[in-house]
């Protein structure tokens, strides 16, 4: 699942939109909204960073498995699967404005995400088959790749049955994310769409995940860690979550996870 935010800050006039692609445990897309001039400058001064694999898988370990045991890590799969609504509530900081995210989705498929930073104010919507993003007064659809991204984003049991969703894992080999042995996974899309997640070898968790960006500067790295796992209702879920993007660095930080509230289908409802 993967969600769709913009973070922002003044001089909309400006501004660039980004399109991104993260997938979390809170499983969140984030388009960033940045100044024109820093997407730029990005580029130049912050090449990718390589990881190394230092070793094979055991044999016979897939991918599959390694999801399997990241939702066991986070309370089990019958657990997971019975969470019909989430609504989760973040909160950090970027180019000195205060910014705020409030995340809801309802099974099967609805998503809504509003955000405010400053003066600006953002809601995306997916209706189940119809993406909106809402900046101000401006509405703007979703389509093609992205669409496809919001799609899978509001799939809440995407991580149950990937395939279902036309989506392969490879499971790549083990690499060392800041001291911690993990192992890489490499998923695609129908579409092509790829990114890279990273699930440690002892705890079971994801750690790390990393996208390909395309901006109208061109293409960048986006890197996001996830951290402080605590428990809800049964299911743990990341409390910090930090974004690099060139020399950019965004860290939220989770206030509130709220399972199974009983969200209504008119919160999903795109407006006229």
């Amino acid at each position: 699942m993967l969600e769709t935010v913009n973070f922002a800050t003044s001089g909309v006039k400006n501004m660039i939109k980004v399109n991104s692609l993260l997938t979390s445990t809170l499983l969140i897309v984030v388009l960033i909204t940045l100044q024109k001039s820093f997407a730029q400058d990005s580029t130049e001064t912050n090449p990718p960073e390589m990881n190394i694999t230092i070793k094979q898988v055991p044999e016979g370990l897939t991918a599959n498995d390694v999801i399997d045991n990241y939702l066991t890590a986070i309370g089990g799969k019958e657990k997971f699967s019975q969470v019909e609504d989430r609504t989760t509530i973040m909160r950090g900081e970027i180019m000195g404005q205060n910014l705020s995210l409030v995340i809801k989705q309802k099974a099967p498929n609805k998503l809504k995400q509003s955000i405010r930073s400053g003066e600006m104010k953002q809601n995306i919507y997916y209706d189940g088959t119809k993406g909106v993003m809402i900046i101000g007064d401006k509405k703007t659809e979703i389509d093609k790749k992205e669409l496809e991204k919001l799609k899978l984003e509001a799939a809440m049991d995407f991580l149950l049955k990937p395939d279902k969703y036309g989506v392969a894992l490879v499971l790549k080999g083990i690499e060392v994310v800041d001291s911690t042995e993990c192992y890489k996974i490499e998923l695609t899309t129908e579409g092509g769409t790829k990114w890279v997640q990273y699930y440690a070898i002892n705890s079971g968790l994801k750690i790390k995940e990393v996208k390909e960006v395309e901006t109208p500067q061109g293409s960048f790295q986006q890197e996001t860690f996830y951290s402080d796992y605590k428990e809800v209702d049964g299911l743990k879920f990341p409390f910090n979550i930090k974004q690099s993007f060139g020399m950019q660095t965004i860290e939220m930080s989770v206030s509130s996870v709220k399972l199974n509230a009983g969200l209504k289908d008119s919160i999903f409802e795109i407006p006229e």
